[in-house]
């Protein structure tokens, strides 16, 4: 039982890395779409621009100032990689594999598929068998102790030359 809890534990641990690699990877490798109306410079947008200009706390630097003559550009998308979409197919199929085996484990836990009366009824049974196996070990030390006892009694008796 433990060396199953231990390997679902392991696998689950296994699965929150693949999720957060397959996370990271479509973050850093995902070109940047465009979405129509919405502009990359926030200087550029209208609804932003008055709140900007008027901030008395915001200072602009000469260097960062809107400049009609540099107009604005999208972030940098990251290098494209031709393999994106096969790797990203990859990951998903080894979370999904990763799920399966989650899943089998889960059925091989004991108690799986019982009802919480048939449960109860096998911790009574072990329970009780636990019980006599105690009453048997206890009689064996009480039987350990009388021998022990003899065993010093005739040790005793013996004389030594």
């Amino acid at each position: 039982m433990t060396d199953m809890l231990t390997q679902l534990q392991d696998a689950l641990d296994v699965l929150l890395q693949q999720f957060y690699a397959g996370l990271a990877y479509t973050t850093t490798r995902h070109p940047y779409g465009t979405i129509a109306g919405q502009t990359h410079n926030p200087a550029a947008d209208p609804s932003t621009t008055n709140t900007t200009a008027t901030s008395p706390t915001q200072t602009q630097h000469p260097s960062t100032a809107a400049d009609p003559s540099n107009p604005p550009q999208p972030p940098r998308s990251p290098p494209p990689d031709p393999d994106f979409t096969a790797t990203q197919h990859e990951i998903s199929e080894d979370i999904v594999m990763n799920i399966a085996r989650i899943e089998a484990l889960i059925q091989r836990l004991p108690g799986i598929g019982q009802s919480e009366k048939a449960q109860l009824a096998r911790m009574e049974e072990l329970n009780r068998l636990l019980e006599e196996e105690e009453g048997r070990r206890v009689e064996a030390v009480r039987e350990k102790e009388r021998l022990l006892q003899v065993l010093d009694e005739r040790i005793m008796r013996v004389r030594r030359p």
